[in-house]
Parts: structure tokens; sequence; C-alpha cells
């Protein structure tokens, strides 16, 4: 039973390591489309962004997911980073279907969303596969 919950502890901690660090990376990704598009900080206070700027922004959720998914595989594996992606995907559906709907095409919020969970999931087996997981 200790292992059991020893492993429930790695995988809550992944979990937790993985939407931090997605959080972090991307916030940073749209600070640097911010920093360095001038039309797309433009049309960030309305969100009339062009297609182009939302392809951008869904590279960015990508490039956060990888990196979740690579530290939420630290503590507990691939585990860790499947949990990682599931939160993400159970936090982030109440928001774009509830708070941002309007802001964005359908189109946009359905590949956000279907993106979360295997970019992450995956990034994490490639950890997973390289070595054990981190010892805290």
């Amino acid at each position: 039973m200790p292992a059991m919950r020893n492993q429930r502890g790695r995988v809550a901690l992944g979990a937790f390591l993985g939407i931090a660090t997605w959080a972090v990376v991307g916030s940073l990704g749209l600070l640097v489309l911010h920093t360095t598009w001038h039309t797309y900080a433009l049309a960030e206070p309305m969100k009339a962004y062009s297609t182009a700027m939302l392809f951008a922004r869904l590279a960015v959720a990508c490039v956060a997911c990888v990196a979740a998914g690579l530290i939420g595989a630290r503590p507990a594996g691939a585990a860790g980073a499947w949990a990682a992606g599931t939160l993400l995907l159970v936090l982030s559906v109440p928001v774009h279907l509830v708070e941002v709907w309007a802001d964005y095409p359908a189109w946009y919020h359905a590949a956000y969303l279907v993106l979360l969970v295997p970019v992450t999931g995956l990034a994490g087996l490639t950890v997973a596969d390289s070595e054990e997981p981190t010892e805290f």
C-alpha cells in the first residue's frame, strides 16, 4: 500500500509540475508573440486575431504542452505527463466553453482542446523511455 501511495504522490507532483511548466512556457510564448509581432500586439486587446495569429497561438500551446510533458514525467514517468495533460484539459474545457467561446472560432477551440492530452502525454513518453523517474 505505501508504494501505491508513493506512486500517486509522484503522479500528483508530476501533474502539478507539468501544469506550472505549461503556464510559464505558455505565458512566455505569448509574451514573445506580443513583443515581436506588432500586428499581433494590436489585435490582442480585442482578440481580433488573424488565422496566422491563431496558428501561432496553437504553436505556443504545443510547445507549452511538450515542456509540461517533459517536466511532468520527471517524478512519475509517463503517468505524470498524462496526468498533467488530462488536468490541462479538465481545466481548459470550462474556460473555452464558457468564458472565451465567442472570442475565437470553433475550429480553434477544438484544435486547442484536442492537442492538450496527446501532446503532453506523448512528450512525457520520451522522458519515461529514456530514464527512470527522478527521486525527490
